[in-house]
């Protein structure tokens, strides 16, 4: 194991540690869901890693993918330095971290999906640990049908900062599902489409993101049906419909 991935996991829980504890609470926050949002992404990339590696791809530890070390991945800048600015000016959960896969080397169909599948299950097991934390015992007010954390209760920084970061792995795994070359959902099904088809989508990989986030950002019905399926989610999840917002206030600390 990577000593960065320790020393990040050791800042995320001192932050979440302080943010229990109230101390000095908006920056707290900050360390704590970013240090918990780098983690994840450093699970992500390795549950990627580690399925290929038991489906036959040989390669995948000698490129040093199964050590949980971030600064392993393919571009860093991609990787690690834009979703980290992305996420400090405005909470935009971008998909991030690379690890190149031999797919090749992977012996069945079902095992080069699972190998795609693998990073968002990573999300959705944090968004559904975290969602089911802030449910059982985040104290939580309600006016009329709105409900949010409660701000006069004991330790509701952490609350509303896990919130936060649950609200972003939620968002994480749908944009991370998205069937378009380059995302992990169109990795699931991939190894089931025709040689033809996946020859011709081939040149589209390195700009499937960029065409996602111009669509969320430039066209509105599909910024606000992404919106809504996010909000839906915690929704079913039990989630306190400003818990998202109150993290997100005392994350931007700086603000």
């Amino acid at each position: 194991m990577s000593t960065v991935f320790l020393v990040v996991v050791a800042a995320t829980v001192t932050g979440g540690v302080a943010s229990w504890l109230g101390s000095g609470s908006r920056f707290a926050v900050f360390v704590f869901v970013f240090g918990l949002f780098f983690t994840v992404l450093c699970l992500h990339e390795f549950a990627h890693a580690y399925t290929a590696h038991r489906g036959g791809d040989t390669s995948i530890a000698a490129r040093g993918y199964l050590d949980l070390n971030p600064l392993r991945y393919v571009n860093p800048v991609l990787s690690l330095l834009l979703p980290a600015i992305y996420l400090i000016i405005g909470g935009l959960p971008l998909p991030g971290g690379s690890v190149l896969v031999n797919r090749a080397a992977i012996r069945t169909r079902g095992g080069a999906a699972l190998v795609s599948a693998a990073g968002p299950l990573m999300n959705v097991a944090a968004a559904g640990i975290s969602m089911a934390l802030i449910a059982l015992f985040a104290p939580t007010v309600s006016f009329g049908s709105f409900s949010q954390i409660d701000e006069f209760a004991p330790h509701w920084a952490f609350w509303a900062g896990l919130s936060f970061f649950a609200y972003l792995q939620v968002a994480v795994a749908i944009l991370n599902l998205i069937p378009v070359p380059g995302l992990d959902g169109y990795g699931i099904i991939e190894p089931y489409l025709r040689y033809e088809t996946r020859r011709a989508l081939d040149p589209i990989r390195p700009y499937g993101i960029l065409a996602v986030l111009l669509l969320l950002f430039a066209f509105p019905p599909v910024r606000d049906g992404f919106s809504t399926l996010v909000e839906d989610i915690l929704q079913w999840g039990q989630q306190p419909d400003a818990g998202p917002g109150q993290g997100l206030s005392l994350f931007k600390f700086w603000s």
